[in-house]
């Protein structure tokens, strides 16, 4: 075989590879920002067309506009969709009731107990008190100054996850600028926490005291229990609970 014909191909076949890997990041980029509920933007530089999966029709690039072949696709209304979907079925006109009504919940408002350090509102969801049947109960809190959220060590019977992000859109982790002590295990292992992070505490591992100790920007902090309410047993406190909290408008 002609060895140029040889290195075309091998150049054609790399090219080809690239842009499957440069679509798939684009895929899990757009998925996980959609997940974070932020509107994603057609972004990338170039002039060749592709088709549109929603609409079927191809679409041409104008001088200085964005590769066609990197934007996202659109519906014929021109709202950006996920690539990921390449013949998706009719989009349903649905039915009208209140099967599933009772799978919502709509009341997550409750006032911060320390406003100073943690501004109003804050949301809570608070588990089956909330939604009657479900299995965990997680906070959203904004901590804007330094202050001790653990004074001792507790553990629970069930698994804890606790979210260290900061707070300015779109960058949740970049963003994150605070210095965090934390402690674990019976013998209270020192860990500092600067970067953002989630930590993953397994049912029984005693944990805290916690002391923010700096904040350079608001902490966007969230802690998800996997049980109907939160519940622990405290060094000095025994059992405690929480079931329900006081709603607001």
């Amino acid at each position: 075989m002609d060895p140029q014909n040889e290195e075309k191909d091998a150049s054609s076949r790399r090219e080809f590879f690239q842009g499957v890997t440069g679509m798939a990041g684009a895929a899990a980029m757009v998925a996980a920002l959609s997940q974070l509920g932020i509107p994603v933007l057609n972004a990338a530089q170039g002039s060749e067309a592709i088709p549109d999966t929603i609409s079927g029709a191809s679409q041409a690039a104008q001088p200085g506009a964005e590769p066609a072949s990197k934007k996202l696709p659109t519906t014929p209304e021109g709202q950006a969709v996920s690539p990921i979907f390449k013949n998706p079925p009719p989009w349903p006109t649905g039915t009208r009731g209140n099967l599933y009504s009772h799978l919502f919940s709509t009341k997550l408002k409750e006032n911060s107990t320390l406003p100073a350090v943690a501004p109003s509102p804050q949301a809570y969801f608070r588990g089956h008190s909330d939604l009657p049947g479900a299995k965990i109960n997680m906070g959203w809190q904004l901590i804007t100054k330094p202050y001790k959220l653990e004074m001792e060590s507790h553990h629970h019977d069930h698994d804890e996850y606790l979210f260290f992000l900061g707070s300015t859109f779109p960058d949740l982790v970049g963003s994150f600028d605070a210095e965090i002590e934390y402690f674990l295990g019976t013998e209270y292992e020192q860990h500092i926490i600067t970067k953002a992070c989630v930590l993953y505490i397994p049912a029984g591992l005693e944990h805290n005291p916690c002391d923010i100790r700096k904040i350079g920007k608001p902490m966007f902090f969230s802690a998800l229990s996997l049980a109907p309410f939160f519940n622990g047993v405290y060094q000095t406190m025994g059992y405690m609970a929480m079931k329900s909290g006081r709603k607001i408008d």
